[in-house]
């Protein structure tokens, strides 16, 4: 009989369609039972739905010289080799938001690549995605945890990772923030929005040796010098 944790990596191998037809029912009977299995699964939903998601896009805006219909079985292929080459840690969050970044920026490759243009920034597009990919799964990376997601560092690279963001309203974008070490004021940093199912993961430019904390509020269009609203997240690392 699987472990807890054991059953932890069949949901997350079900949620990416890794699974045969007889392993896929017992992870779907158990899903029925276990409440904790079920929130895990619920989160991995925006890496398969991104997936998706892009490879419609991709192919309504690459016409004719789109992959076509076997694109999505190529990045699935392709994070299906990821998965297996991995071993990857317990920490479920970052391993969802990992695979929805994985697929994305090969699906970004094929796609582009297939247009033979823009190939200098489609390579240091892919380098970097690999990177961050590496950073969230990596064994060593630090995770400091607040309500709705993470920071993670790994090196002097640091990420912010979040799930259930809702999209901002016209006019409004999400900021993050960072305090230096001895400073008594934070200084902004980059801004954003997350995906239509909520998940935002974006790499801070700042040096992680160099800082103190961080944070993330909601802000004007265009960013703020000192933030207008209160933060909805704010981590001391």
């Amino acid at each position: 009989m699987m472990t807890h944790d054991e059953m932890l990596d069949s949901v997350a191998a079900y949620a990416l369609g890794l699974l045969s037809a007889d392993e896929a029912k017992v992870v779907a009977a158990h899903l029925e039972t276990c409440e904790r299995c079920r929130e895990e699964y619920r989160f991995l939903q925006p890496a398969v739905t991104a997936l998706a998601y892009s490879a419609e896009a991709g192919a309504a805006t690459s016409s004719a010289s789109a992959p076509g219909p076997l694109l999505k079985a190529r990045v699935m292929n392709r994070v299906r080799a990821e998965t297996a080459r991995r071993s990857v840690p317990r920490d479920w969050p970052a391993y969802a938001l990992a695979a929805a970044a994985l697929a994305l920026a090969i699906l970004t490759g094929l796609v582009d690549l297939s247009l033979n243009h823009r190939l200098d920034r489609d390579r240091a597009q892919l380098a970097a995605q690999a990177q961050m990919t590496d950073d969230l799964t990596a064994p060593d990376s630090r995770h400091y945890r607040f309500a709705g997601g993470e920071v993670l560092a790994r090196g002097d690279r640091l990420y912010i990772a979040m799930r259930d963001l809702p999209m901002p309203p016209p006019g409004r974008i999400y900021q993050a923030w960072t305090l230096a070490k001895g400073a008594t004021k934070v200084a902004p940093s980059v801004t954003f929005t997350p995906t239509r199912d909520g998940v935002a993961v974006i790499r801070l430019p700042e040096a992680v040796t160099t800082l103190a904390a961080v944070a993330v509020s909601n802000e004007p269009e265009g960013g703020s010098r000192q933030p207008t609203t209160k933060p909805i997240a704010m981590v001391r690392i």
